[in-house]
């Protein structure tokens, strides 16, 4: 047993209530009693999860609810339903079973849960098969922010012994689930059969996992501030293109994380790891005039001059034209932002709208030639994918502007004469790496 086996009250976050993650397990059962015991300052709640995975789970609840209110504690059970998702039956439970209990932790409730250090150690090995870099290596943390308030783990220095000696030393009953022997989920098979062989082999092996796992740890946190440093540096404030060059490292492996911890900031999910991987060698690879593209769940991701551009995937109609007058204003198809003239109301005007064509040119004012709009866009720093986006006007059947930076001499005196002049609201996803510098 840990040589401190009570709780200090300071060392739990939080100033509100704390809520008790309540299996009615050996683990959850030694932590309620231990808790209980600590006589802490603070409301003692219990949540039962009901997983509802078997015949037996309705039984295991009310057995739950009598050994918490034995302790004195009120335990409040919680049904769910358990999807089957691509990413298998345990990890879907996992989120489900997070998911309802954030719904009862108000600002600054702790969230405690009883994961010891055999579940340490099962976590390390297993993200190590799925190829977990050093922020999955470093295991289970003892704390962090979970919703309006926090998770915190009292008990990651106890072996699952020190807990059974608990239980047998005060005469507690807890609850044994049968899912916890299922030779299908693979953390039962880590720690009914990988874990004793390695333990036999090497006594050491838990503490060897939990020194990895802090090293892991220090490395992924220096990691995250360097990331942050950089993201301060090279991303823009408005949503526009992350500066690649400004980066300080410009390995493929401190790009992902990079594009991770972007992602996050960009209220995105993170790529899936292997596809990361994929497009950030691709990157770091491809020519000059290449620009690979990472699609994953309605976000893109895309390079081009040593830029990187994350935004919600966005086709233009094809063919779309509209005919419009600009007494009010325009919003365009595709998130590309609105159109208007200023001042509004004024005497209308026969213009049409439209996007991108092949071939498309036109002879802004004070040139002596038409240029293809494609070259004009290229040269302001336009990416290729945003081209087709730049909305084009028509007047009498010529194109008399391409949004609201080239016009034609006859289209700038046409609103001269009207006493009004074009505006482009953009929205900050086609930020040109011109306007970013």
């Amino acid at each position: 047993m840990p040589a401190s086996d009570s709780i200090d009250p300071g060392s739990l976050p939080g100033s509100g209530r704390i809520i008790i993650a309540f299996s009615g397990g050996p683990d959850s059962v030694c932590l309620l009693h231990r808790l209980v015991v600590a006589q802490l300052p603070r409301e003692l709640v219990c949540v039962h999860i009901d997983h509802r995975m078997d015949a037996q789970s309705p039984e295991r609840a009310r057995t739950a609810v009598a050994i918490a209110g034995g302790l004195g504690v009120e335990c409040t059970v919680v049904p769910i339903t358990v999807k089957s998702g691509g990413r298998g039956i345990e990890a879907e439970a996992r989120d489900a079973r997070y998911q309802a209990l954030g719904r009862f932790v108000a600002d600054d409730d702790v969230l405690v849960t009883a994961h010891h250090a055999d579940d340490h150690s099962e976590t390390v090995i297993l993200r190590l098969l799925r190829g977990a870099g050093p922020a999955g290596l470093a295991g289970i943390p003892r704390r962090r922010r979970f919703g309006r308030g926090w998770l915190y783990r009292p008990l990651l220095d106890w072996r699952r012994r020190d807990i059974e000696n608990w239980l047998q030393e005060h005469r507690l009953e807890s609850i044994r689930d049968p899912a916890n022997r299922l030779p299908d989920f693979d953390r039962n098979h880590v720690r009914h059969h990988v874990l004793p062989l390695l333990r036999q082999r090497w006594p050491g092996a838990d503490a060897a996992l939990k020194r990895s796992s802090t090293l892991c740890s220090g490395a992924a946190d220096f990691i995250a501030r360097s990331v942050q440093r950089d993201l301060e540096r090279a991303a823009s404030d408005h949503g526009g293109p992350l500066d690649v060059a400004a980066l300080s490292d410009a390995s493929a492996y401190y790009l992902g994380e990079v594009i991770r911890a972007w992602c996050i900031q960009q209220h995105f999910s993170p790529p899936p790891g292997r596809q990361l991987e994929e497009f950030c060698q691709q990157y770091l690879l491809a020519a000059p005039d290449r620009g690979p593209l990472l699609a994953w769940n309605g976000a893109e991701l895309r390079a081009w001059r040593q830029h990187l551009w994350l935004h919600r995937a966005r086709s233009v109609p094809d063919c779309w034209q509209v005919a419009w007058d600009g007494r009010e204003a325009l919003e365009l198809p595709g998130g590309a932002g609105v159109l208007s003239l200023s001042p509004a109301g004024a005497s209308g005007l026969d213009l049409t709208i439209g996007f991108g064509r092949p071939g498309d040119r036109i002879k802004p004012a004070g040139h002596r030639h038409t240029r293809p709009c494609k070259q004009l866009l290229a040269e302001a720093g336009v990416p290729p994918w945003q081209r087709n986006h730049w909305p084009r006007l028509w007047h009498r059947n010529r194109l008399a502007a391409l949004g609201d930076r080239w016009q034609t001499d006859e289209f700038e005196a046409l609103l001269k004469e009207h006493g009004q002049r074009l505006d482009w609201r953009r929205p900050a996803w086609m930020n040109t790496l011109e306007s970013n510098e």
